[in-house]
């Protein structure tokens, strides 16, 4: 077995790790505590993130784009999420759908969406499931047809009639393009009456309800979608008809993979920080780190951060593949980093103590972030649940 990275691997991750040291870090702390949700977008990092590739990282080279597989992806998330998390989850965001569109557009609409996506250092993407009464029975799909997304997309001529509501949606508001899930048959299950079209916000019908407001990943922006008889022609249709979940297993595959490696940055730099502070705080005469408590805390973090990165890296190798794809390896890759970067970051807090709690400690703020991946990419227990179906 061969654990190396290629030099062009690890260029990037370096690339990424400056960047995130020299552009994101500076602003994250003020940003984050900002009370007005729309304020917090930070668009000049992100437009400095596109001039630089980050944007574009996930689109073949072939077209345009960094090239990157989803391992790359992983790597430099990585290094963004060590940056600051919801900054890397709008840029991971991009990645995921760039490569959803550039794998299932035609040749023509292809042309369309790069020749747009690819110059815009400010064009990004979403995608529209969730919604006020249907997040979690999207994900475990449920058998009867009363589960699941209710906004409707109804047949007229050669477009689509769109009623209804999204929410939760990253990117949302900030997006120039996205992808919506939409009810194509109110008669059949999710797993086979949903249909995925293109939209722009610019369509008449079509318009950002509120902002959320969130604990933590303050700096992804997250809104509220309405849909008012939004017309979509058919040549936005991205799937056959009532054919959306195939489209998302082909597709889509592993994409919760590569957006966990961010979170797994986050609780790196807890880690980190935690450790410095264990060495430069003393404490009964001696630097805390030589307290067998805290070095016990330390070990911990260390060892689940390094079993977390091995699978991680595993299961995006793996979902980058040609081969056959086991869809819960990547659904309890996620799950078990979500635990695991929340019980670093819990620990990381307990070792700067009474001052992690502040929040003018970094402490606060990673603990508060990665708490979000309990529900980000799926409900853990939702996972859980695919998961144990193809045992």
């Amino acid at each position: 077995m061969d654990f190396s990275l290629t030099e062009n691997q690890l260029a990037l991750q370096q690339m990424a790790h400056e960047f995130a040291e020299r552009e994101m870090r500076p602003v994250a702390q003020e940003l984050d505590r900002k009370p007005v949700p729309e304020e917090r977008t930070p668009w000049a990092v992100l437009e400095k993130a596109s001039q630089i590739g980050l944007r574009t990282l996930s689109v073949p080279e072939k077209m345009g784009g960094g090239g990157a597989d989803m391992l790359t992806c992983c790597l430099v998330g990585e290094e963004l999420g060590w940056g600051e998390l919801g900054i890397a989850i709008t840029l991971d965001q991009d990645w995921k759908l760039a490569r959803f569109y550039t794998g299932i557009l035609g040749e023509k609409q292809r042309e369309k969406f790069l020749s747009r996506f690819l110059p815009d250092h400010q064009f990004h993407l979403a995608i529209a499931s969730s919604e006020p009464n249907a997040g979690t029975d999207n994900m475990i799909a449920y058998p009867g047809a009363e589960g699941g997304l209710r906004a409707s997309a109804v047949r007229d001529g050669n477009d689509w009639v769109v009623n209804g509501r999204k929410h939760f949606i990253i990117n949302g508001g900030l997006a120039k393009l996205y992808v919506l899930s939409l009810r194509t048959d109110p008669g059949a299950p999710v797993s086979r009456g949903v249909t995925y079209m293109m939209a722009d916000p610019e369509m008449e019908g079509f318009s950002i309800g509120r902002y959320h407001d969130k604990m933590g990943l303050r700096l992804a922006q997250n809104v509220e979608l309405v849909f008012e008889n939004l017309r979509i022609p058919d040549e936005n249709r991205l799937t056959p008809v009532n054919d959306a979940l195939e489209a998302r297993t082909k597709h889509l595959r592993g994409s919760n993979v590569e957006s966990t490696a961010t979170v797994l940055g986050t609780a790196r730099a807890a880690y980190e920080d935690a450790l410095e502070y264990a060495r430069n705080r003393v404490q009964g005469g001696r630097p805390i780190i030589e307290h067998q408590a805290i070095g016990f805390m330390l070990c911990d973090c260390f060892v689940e951060y390094e079993a977390s990165r091995r699978l991680l890296h595993y299961a995006a190798w793996m979902a980058g593949g040609d081969g056959p794809w086991d869809r819960k390896l990547g659904d309890m890759t996620k799950v078990y980093l979500s635990e695991t970067c929340f019980r670093i970051a819990t620990k990381a807090l307990e070792v700067w103590g009474g001052m992690g709690y502040m929040t003018e400690s970094p402490m606060e703020k990673y603990l508060r972030d990665v708490t979000s991946w309990f529900h980000t990419e799926g409900t853990n227990e939702a996972m859980k649940i695919r998961a144990m179906r193809t045992l």
